[in-house]
């Protein structure tokens, strides 16, 4: 499935956030998108997912309007998860992982068994068993992130769309959700990530497309973040380049201003 924007614009609340970008996404491609706060991410991956009214350009789904599809139908073909989640509450874990099958249900209708075995390894590949009996507003912002992104891999959709999905969690979490993101790039799904931690594109690999000032500043192979000049030029701050012993292994750190 093809997801691409063009030339879109779109204004929030009177203001200008994103003017003219275009951006095209390839079956089993893994894209992160990259940023300073402001720059118009989360506008452009809502827009993208036909959640925002936009003011200029269009988004397609495989080569037809967003518009033009049912909201059933732009869920089968792609899954969201936000920063935040402001619903769901007085639900257990349990719940909000089998939401995740809503898409590909009747109305009213319950989980069969192809349901059911979509929530079990949805739940598995995000180990969330120890959770789903407990309320979600129970759970840790990691806790809840880990299960909303569940939900996510339950709906089974071919593109998954993932706001800074590891903001919230604690580094063994990320470490544990890279594994995940991987599994899925190995098995063919498509991936679009906002990140503000540079390091995750560099694990993830694929493409990175960077905004700045609700415009395309690059859209290029992940190995453009070893350029730190660009980097600088676009976040305003310095960054150095590390290697492992082995030489194989990249990683990005700020350059901390008098320290």
């Amino acid at each position: 499935m093809v997801l691409e924007a063009e030339g879109v614009t779109v204004q929030r609340l009177g203001r200008e956030v994103l003017r003219d970008v275009s951006a095209r996404i390839e079956p089993g491609q893994c894209v992160s998108i990259i940023g300073p706060n402001g720059a118009g991410k989360s506008t452009l991956m809502m827009a993208m997912a036909g959640l925002l009214p936009i003011q200029g350009g269009q988004v397609r789904l495989d080569g037809q309007p967003i518009a033009l599809y049912k909201r059933r139908e732009v869920a089968c073909r792609l899954a969201y998860v936000p920063q935040i989640y402001d619903g769901y509450l007085g639900f257990s874990a349990r719940d909000v992982i089998a939401a995740g099958r809503y898409a590909h249900l009747e109305p009213l209708a319950s989980l069969g068994e192809a349901d059911r075995r979509a929530v079990d390894e949805a739940v598995a590949a995000c180990r969330v068993e120890q959770l789903l009996d407990r309320s979600v507003e129970t759970l840790s912002g990691g806790e809840r992130q880990k299960v909303f992104i569940a939900a996510a891999l339950a709906q089974q959709s071919p593109t998954l769309l993932l706001d800074e999905p590891t903001t919230a969690l604690d580094p063994a979490h990320q470490v544990d959700l890279v594994r995940i993101m991987r599994q899925l790039i190995a098995a063919g799904r498509t991936l679009v990530v906002i990140c503000h931690d540079l390091n995750l594109p560099l694990a993830l690999g694929g493409r990175t497309i960077a905004l700045k000032e609700g415009q395309v500043f690059f859209d290029e192979p992940v190995t453009v973040l070893q350029d730190t000049d660009r980097l600088a030029r676009l976040f305003g701050a310095r960054f150095e380049l590390h290697r492992d012993q082995a030489g194989s292994t990249l990683s990005l750190q700020l350059q901390w201003e008098g320290a």
